[in-house]
């Protein structure tokens, strides 16, 4: 019973327990259920996808404004997926080469987005020498273009595909030849600029332009004393060349294929056989010379036929078209934390000789790799590189193209037509072009290169203070260069009618070889601290400071020697007697340390300082270092209230200026070390018939050679309307060098026996306006823009070291200090005689001869300093030269979907 009742009592209490359990299970399912529709209250789950106009976008940016934090990144289809706040208000979505956008929330939980392209406008980040800025922000004169832009036309060259797109970007082409890339570059006419790839400053010219476009990201070029932070040598500006980088999301393959013709433009029309005698008839008749031949025998060249044919040298020598075909394969993507661009290519560019013995080719590779080590820690591999190979005839195109305009219609180019015996053909300083375009007959030159280019760089961003970032760089480039000339001696030959015969006459004899090589490699260290905050809200501030150590070394050989008579192309088998050799080695070190600091306050008011000191090996060391500050500053004035409340059409209104002073290298070095030299000295015979080279005496050194100096001026304004829908932008500008080498010109005695030295004497200045506009727009899925630029600018010689004159008439012919250096001397015209007796009575102007071959119609000149004859003392600054003072580009480009 006892037993029972305990029994009994704990089943109630285990009822109870149950009970109780129960209760505790519904409370806390409702308490859960309350959490949930007390969370599902408190948060918004938003979903969507995110495209562009070529489909599904992976790897974009997307979070809450209020809370960046809160986000995610679009996957491989473009969808995103994320919950925020039910205090959220607007979501941002951002990719690189896409415009930033901010999406109202409102509520929504579905939300599909498609981006734009963005286009260039002041939010736009561009380079602008060891660091990035945007374009609303810019203080100097600085251009930018984008690989849109760049890929619009199609060359070889890079630089023909910038030809014409950037304001003060000025270049010409100077030879057509494939594989010479010799286009002239300058920026504003202040001559070759500075080349700054992937942030190193690397190569000339010609590596500038054998770069593929198509691993342009971008090109900024820095036209005015912002180019001064890359110090020595900038002077001239500086382009900056930024190449694609990695990105995140699924592999995107690409490969296009350019295939085209080339075709000679501008071609004169040459006389032919006939009127070549016409007119040489009429010269001899206008001095009163007998016709150079019978008008019966003109009549036979007139009429053509057997042995009095007309040769059309162009049309023997070249083809109407060559054919060129540019070849590229590239990938791109990445995770979280990898990303790649990966890129190969190959060029073939055939000339236009139909011997085909002109013909270019190329082959590059370019590999960027970025990799996230750590939070904190970023790492960048870049590795590009190309060889290529041209090869001529070894007379060159020039020779060839000579041949072709000046030797005379009258001429066969075989001997009596016979296609085994080539005609010898010389007409002043022209040869047979047919004979000489020919490889295997007058010899050959291939010019070889081989160049890679590598960076490394670490980058970490400092956890303990936001904005705080370092970052160190080395990069190392090599360069293998080899050239080849080979002249073989070979015979042209005369036809001799009476005996049916072919006399020859032998051309570059005896043969001969060379070979050149040189080897070069540059080491660059890079260490840098940036530093970029906010404070009271609108004051934002931005710091850098660099040290930058380069090092450099050159060497290079020759040889070249004669054949007794010639057996193959090598060096070997060439005889030694009169063989020469030469080589050297060149080794160069700089060191600088440089800065930039800016400021602006709620992006209206901009200022921005830098400076850079740099050092020198060639130098005393008491000139060895050089110290070049720049300071620019801008006003923002469409941010004021007073526009940006009641002007709305006005996106833009900008006013800026720089003042800045760049160092440059002059002279060679060591010039301050007295010593004697090895050369200059004579040749010597002392003992035993045995010749001695001498050595010269020490010259007189100058301790207080220094660095040129460029004074960098330059005022622009920015106009930005319809929401940069238009865009104007226009500057005047000056640079004043200083401290340019010269002798200096003063009278000595016969028995000084020395040189003067070098010295900082001369100077110059450039003046120059610019002024570009682009208009781009978008209706529907059409899209186009409109680019405009013109650049007029001229350099004058302010002072430049001369003599004593011995009067003013002297002193106005011969002193060139304060006058334009693109002035041509010439005789000044004045009409033409009237009659016998103006003729006459007219001064002198054909020396010797007189007046005599003067007549009614002909040109009559000035004469200046009235002595009654036309001389070099008549001759004034009347003409320019060739140099264009000029330039000016349009482009247009369009695109629909």
């Amino acid at each position: 019973m006892r037993l029972f009742v305990h029994h009994s009592m704990s089943i109630e209490q285990n009822i109870s327990k149950w009970k109780i359990s129960l209760l505790l299970i519904i409370f806390v399912l409702f308490q859960l259920k309350v959490s949930h529709v007390y969370a599902q209250s408190q948060d918004l789950k938003i979903t969507g996808t995110i495209t562009d106009h070529t489909g599904a976008l992976p790897g974009v940016n997307v979070f809450d404004k209020n809370s960046p934090s809160t986000g995610c990144i679009t996957n491989e289809n473009g969808e995103y997926s994320f919950v925020v706040n039910k205090d959220a208000t607007t979501l941002v979505v951002s990719f690189v080469g896409m415009k930033t956008m901010e999406i109202p929330i409102n509520g929504r939980n579905l939300i599909d987005i498609a981006m734009e392209v963005e286009s260039i406008g002041l939010d736009e980040v561009i380079a602008v020498g060891y660091g990035y800025q945007k374009k609303g922000s810019l203080t100097g004169a600085i251009s930018s273009i984008d690989a849109a832009e760049i890929q619009t036309t199609t060359s070889t060259s890079l630089a023909q595909k910038l030809s014409g797109k950037v304001a003060g970007l000025n270049i010409r082409q100077s030879n057509g030849e494939p594989g010479t890339f010799s286009n002239s570059i300058n920026i504003r006419g202040f001559g070759e600029p500075l080349y700054v790839i992937d942030g190193i400053v690397r190569g000339g010219s010609a590596d500038f332009q054998r770069l593929r476009s198509e691993d342009i990201e971008s090109i900024s070029i820095l036209k005015d004393a912002s180019a001064a932070i890359y110090g020595m040598n900038a002077a001239n500006g500086v382009i900056i060349v930024t190449t694609k980088k990695g990105k995140k999301g699924k592999s995107k393959f690409s490969f296009n294929m350019v295939t085209g013709f080339s075709s000679p433009t501008d071609i004169p029309d040459m006389a032919n056989a006939a009127q070549y005698y016409e007119m040489r008839n009429d010269a001899n008749l206008n001095v009163g010379m007998s016709p150079y031949i019978s008008q019966e025998e003109l009549l036979k060249w007139q009429a053509g036929g057997l042995g009095y044919e007309s040769t059309n040298w162009g049309e023997e020598t070249f083809k109407k078209s060559s054919m060129r075909s540019d070849m590229n394969l590239s990938a791109q993507g990445g995770s979280e934390k990898v990303s790649y661009y990966i890129n190969i290519g190959f060029v073939n560019d055939n000339g236009l000789l139909k011997t085909e013995d002109i013909n270019y080719r190329k082959y590059n590779f370019r590999t960027n790799i970025s990799a996230k080590l750590t939070n904190t820690v970023t790492a960048d591999l870049n590795f590009a590189g190309f060889t290529d190979k041209r090869q001529t005839p070894t007379d060159g195109i020039f020779a060839i193209w000579r041949g072709t305009v000046s030797s005379l219609p009258i001429h066969s180019v075989y001997a009596n037509d016979n296609p085994d015996y080539l005609h010898r053909v010389q007409d002043g300083q022209a040869m047979n072009p047919v004979a000489i375009s020919q490889s295997d007959l007058a010899g050959y030159n291939i010019f070889e290169d081989f160049k890679y280019q590598s960076n490394f760089s670490l980058t970490y961003k400092a956890p303990f203070l936001e904005g705080l970032e370092f970052k160190g760089v080395v990069a190392f480039d090599q360069s293998f260069y080899q050239s080849k000339g080979v002249k073989t001696d070979y015979n042209l030959y005369d036809y001799k009618e009476e005996d049916d015969s072919y006399m020859p006459t032998v051309f570059n004899s005896p043969a001969s070889i060379s070979n050149n090589f040189n080897n070069s490699y540059l080491l660059t260290f890079q260490a840098q601290a940036t530093y970029k905050t906010t404070f009271l809200e609108n004051h934002n501030i931005g710091a850098t400071v660099i040290y930058e150590q380069k090092e450099s070394q050159v060497r290079y050989a020759d040889i070249f020697k004669y054949y007794e008579f010639f057996t193959n192309a090598q060096v070997d088998q060439a005889g030694e007697e009169n063989a020469t050799s030469g080589g050297n080695e060149i080794q160069v070190r700089n060191m600088s340390y440089l800065g930039r600091l800016n400021y602006d306050y709620k992006g209206k008011y901009l200022v921005e300082f830098s400076a850079r000191y740099d050092g020198s090996y060639r130098y005393n060391p008491d000139q060895r270092w050089g110290f070049f500050p720049v300071a620019s500053g801008g006003w923002r004035v469409s941010e004021e209230n007073f526009i940006k409340d009641n002007i709305l059409w006005l996106s833009n209104f900008k006013l800026r200026g720089s003042y800045g002073i760049i160092g440059q290298d002059a002279g060679a070095p060591f010039q301050y070390v007295p010593g004697f030299s090895t050369t200059g000295g004579g040749d010597w015979v002392f003992f035993e018939d045995k010749l001695t080279t001498g050595a010269s005496s020490p010259a007189i050194v100058n301790k207080d050679l220094t660095w040129m100096e460029s004074t960098i001026k330059d005022f622009g304004i920015d106009l930005g309307f319809f929401n940069n829908k238009l865009v104007i932008n226009a500057d005047v500008y000056q640079r004043d060098r200083t401290g340019l080498l010269a002798y200096r010109n003063v009278s000595l005695p016969n028995t000084f026996g020395g040189v003067l030295p070098q010295e900082n004497l001369n100077s110059d200045r450039v003046r120059g306006v610019e002024f570009s506009f682009i208009h781009s727009n978008k209706i529907g899925e059409f899209n186009y823009s409109i680019n405009g630029n013109v650049n007029f600018a001229r350099t004058m010689n302010v002072y430049v070291e001369s003599g004593i004159y011995s009067s003013s008439w002297d002193k106005y012919r011969g002193d060139r200090s304060d006058r334009w250096n693109d002035v041509v001397w010439m005789y000044t015209n004045i009409g033409q005689f009237q009659s016998e007796e103006e003729v006459l009575f007219a001064p002198v102007q054909n020396g010797k001869l007189g007046n005599s071959r003067e007549m009614p119609g002909d040109f009559k000149y000035e004469d200046l300093n009235g002595d009654g004859v036309i001389d070099g003392n008549d001759s004034a600054p009347v003409a320019y030269n060739e140099q264009p003072k000029t330039n000016f580009g349009l482009s247009f480009t369009a695109s629909w979907r």
